[in-house]
């Protein structure tokens, strides 16, 4: 069975693969050279802190990590909408499909250009930080 923290991640996955015109979601990252489908976002765990309660749980605190890929002119404005769009799904859901006792989007990192041989693409990060509790015996 899937440890918790890594269902987490399936379910924002999820969240993200509904948002359209959505080039391409998941968990297994390219790096940004071997990207062609744009916008993309694609779901890392980054951060994970735990603390452990007398009622034999944790509550854990995770920082997703979503590298997300953009193109054209207007780069700036499309990471906007990917970035707003994100933020609507999580919202739709902050429990992840109860998985979570909350979820959202907490920040960004800077945009940057990566020039390959066929265009330019703009990538950043978007935080997604959630807060869960389990078991204390599972990951």
């Amino acid at each position: 069975m899937a440890s918790k923290l890594s269902q987490i991640a399936d379910a924002i996955t999820t969240e993200i693969q509904k948002i359209a015109g959505i080039g391409a979601t998941g968990r297994k990252i390219l790096s940004w050279h071997e990207q062609t489908n744009f916008p993309s976002a694609y779901t890392a765990i980054g951060t994970e802190s735990k603390e452990r309660f007398p009622m034999r749980s944790k509550e854990a605190e995770a920082i997703f990590v979503i590298p997300t890929t953009v193109t054209g002119d207007t780069a700036l404005e499309n990471f906007f909408d990917l970035y707003q769009a994100i933020e609507t799904q999580i919202e739709d859901d902050p429990s992840l499909g109860g998985l979570a006792l909350d979820a959202w989007v907490s920040g960004t990192s800077a945009l940057v250009t990566a020039e390959t041989i066929a265009n330019n693409i703009h990538v950043a990060d978007v935080f997604v930080t959630v807060i869960y509790r389990h078991d204390r015996a599972t990951p």
